[in-house]
């Protein structure tokens, strides 16, 4: 079968950072916020839902709008959705202040580029651009019920979280593939407040997707390690990647022989980051599939690529190669058997690429590591 792509509808004019969860009832949800820009007053979480006969995505449901907490209205940035033992809902999220959001100017040292030191921008116009200072980054969780969230609960300081600068942004997995949602899950995210800047964690979640045991993993290397990507092999041997925390980088690579209770020091691997999310899965067949930004600069082209080998090498193919932005990309393969490659298109809406192993298995060959 030859790739297949479809861009998902939109009800804003920018949407970005897209997760999914596939229910054991075989229904794929995917979540991302969409709004006028990062930040805006009409940033929302949305999510939408794949029919499995017409392979369409449903138009974007609101599930979260901004809420009022501390005495500020909070902007509900990427989701992270994972079934409960119950058959449930969870997401885990992080927000920050709506008046934290402001213009600078893009000459005035705080921001460069698409991000600053302290700031990070995804709006920028004549000579401005939108964004945070410093990021209060909290993490929240709630249910959703009805299409709704429910029970919005800041989980500042629980669980071994820091009070501030947390970033959920990785595709959560099962810790066992086995018991699925029953047993728990894990839920990658990183610091982005001193002391821990660009830290990667990890939340070890309980099948009823709120009990949590303090997970004291972190990975560190200069000049950072930021949006951890898992994959688990089938012996039980988890494999992290992570971004570059600074441009002109590689990707940073650890693993876990024990289960994932521990992790090896980070080492760089020979693929290519542009300071750009990644994502990572193992499939059905056990071979390792990576989704990444083969640049030192631009978040294109987006490239996707089979190892057999575990990561010493891969076979790719380029799935975007334009101009503009393809990113923050994740990977999640049906228990049919069909991959989706789901990004960031253009900031603008979000995309899917369906493919099969055997297309993949014809790329270039990458040397990994």
């Amino acid at each position: 079968m030859k790739p297949k792509k479809q861009l998902l509808p939109t009800i804003r004019p920018r949407s970005h950072s897209v997760n999914l969860l596939e229910y054991t009832s075989d229904r794929l949800m995917a979540t991302w916020f969409t709004g006028s820009r990062e930040g805006s007053e009409d940033q929302v979480a949305v999510s939408s839902t794949l029919d499995p006969l017409k392979k369409k995505w449903s138009d974007p449901t609101v599930i979260l709008s901004q809420f009022d907490y501390d005495g500020d209205r909070w902007v509900p940035e990427q989701t992270c959705p994972i079934e409960t033992g119950e058959g449930e809902t969870m997401i885990y999220t992080w927000a920050n202040p709506l008046s934290s959001f402001k213009l600078f100017d893009r000459n005035d040292g705080k921001v460069s580029g698409e991000a600053g030191s302290n700031s990070i921008s995804s709006t920028i116009t004549y000579g401005k651009a939108w964004g945070r200072d410093l990021p209060e980054c909290r993490p929240f969780r709630f249910r959703l019920k009805n299409d709704r969230a429910v029970d919005i609960e800041c989980i500042s300081g629980q669980h071994g979280l820091p009070e501030r600068g947390i970033v959920f942004q990785g595709q959560p997995v099962l810790r066992d593939v086995k018991l699925g949602p029953a047993g728990g899950w894990l839920i990658p995210y990183h610091t982005e407040r001193e002391p821990l800047w660009m830290h990667s964690r990890f939340l070890s979640v309980e099948g009823d997707g709120i009990t949590s045991t303090v997970n004291n993993i972190d990975l560190f290397e200069n000049p950072g390690c930021l949006e951890p990507a898992l994959a688990q092999f089938p012996d039980g041997r988890w494999l992290c990647y992570m971004r570059y925390g600074g441009s002109g980088g590689f990707i940073w690579r650890s693993e876990s022989l024990d289960g994932g209770c521990t992790f090896s020091k980070p080492v760089l691997t020979n693929l290519r980051n542009p300071h750009s999310g990644i994502d990572i899965a193992v499939g059905h067949s056990g071979r390792l599939l990576i989704l990444y930004n083969d640049s030192h600069q631009l978040r294109t082209p987006l490239t996707l690529g089979i190892s057999e080998d575990e990561g010493i090498t891969f076979k790719t193919h380029d799935i975007e190669t334009g101009a503009g932005e393809f990113s923050y990309p994740k990977l999640h393969q049906s228990n049919d058997g069909i991959w989706r490659a789901m990004y960031t298109y253009q900031r603008e809406c979000i995309a899917e690429v369906c493919f099969e192993e055997e297309w993949l298995l014809s790329g270039r060959k990458v040397i990994g590591l």
